[in-house]
């Protein structure tokens, strides 16, 4: 083969590249989904080795033959597949529908921060007894040592304002230890184990909070000592029932 043939042949094979380069069009396009933002997905013609990027709204143009095949992808988003018919590539806006892309985790880990406090960060010293809110109202009313710069004291002494707040930290108290009742006895445990019918379950829930025995030996977190003491209590209210 001379050089006259090679080049012939050449200048055909660069004729029938420029003119199927030529042949693609644009096409415009659209992504469709209820989920999701639709900018910036990948929108790729696997024929041609083209690509472009969809806009805000999902919509796209890109140069388009018969039989290209458009491929769309986006971390959020199943990635699409669509061979060009004669029928797509003549619309005037290609619409695309798109499902979001379900992504499994692994696996979940859940830390436990409940030991994290005010002790273990060193913000109070180890030990230090800790007040609940009404607690530090009353101590704050009531005691010098948490007020030494005030009259507050005196004047709360006088005024009622004491005893009421030593009231709301003895009601707190009492709140608090029906909530750890909860963790021994269930409503249905105290009915069906204790025997205390349904109509007084509350008022023997009332009825314990009131011994201080009990109340110690929760504050020490003997729970065995709490509910061999709630078994006891069972039966002598019980009793005041039948009285």
């Amino acid at each position: 083969m001379n050089l006259a043939q090679k080049s012939c042949i050449a200048l055909s094979l660069i004729s029938a590249a420029l003119g199927f380069a030529q042949e693609r069009s644009p096409l415009n396009g659209k992504l469709v989904s209820g989920f999701g933002d639709l900018e910036g997905v990948y929108v790729i013609n696997r024929t041609a080795k083209t690509e472009t990027n969809t806009t805000r709204g999902g919509y796209f143009t890109i140069n388009v033959a018969v039989n290209d095949t458009l491929i769309f992808s986006a971390l959020q988003f199943k990635a699409v597949d669509v061979p060009l018919t004669p029928e797509l590539v003549a619309k005037e806006l290609l619409l695309v529908p798109i499902e979001p892309q379900a992504h499994e985790l692994s696996e979940l880990i859940i830390n436990d921060y409940s030991h994290i406090n005010s002790e273990s960060l060193g913000l109070v010293p180890a030990g230090q007894k800790q007040y609940t809110p009404a607690e530090r109202k009353l101590n704050t009313a009531s005691n010098w040592k948490m007020n030494p710069l005030g009259l507050d004291p005196i004047i709360n002494a006088f005024s009622g304002r004491t005893k009421m707040l030593m009231q709301a930290a003895d009601v707190e108290k009492k709140y608090d230890l029906m909530e750890k009742i909860a963790y021994i006895y269930t409503e249905e445990d105290i009915v069906s184990k204790l025997k205390i019918p349904l109509d007084y379950v509350q008022g023997f829930i009332y009825y314990i909070v009131e011994n201080k025995y009990f109340a110690k030996a929760i504050a020490e977190k003997n729970h065995e000592l709490a509910r061999f003491m709630i078994t006891g209590l069972a039966g002598k209210y019980l009793l005041l029932l039948k009285e």
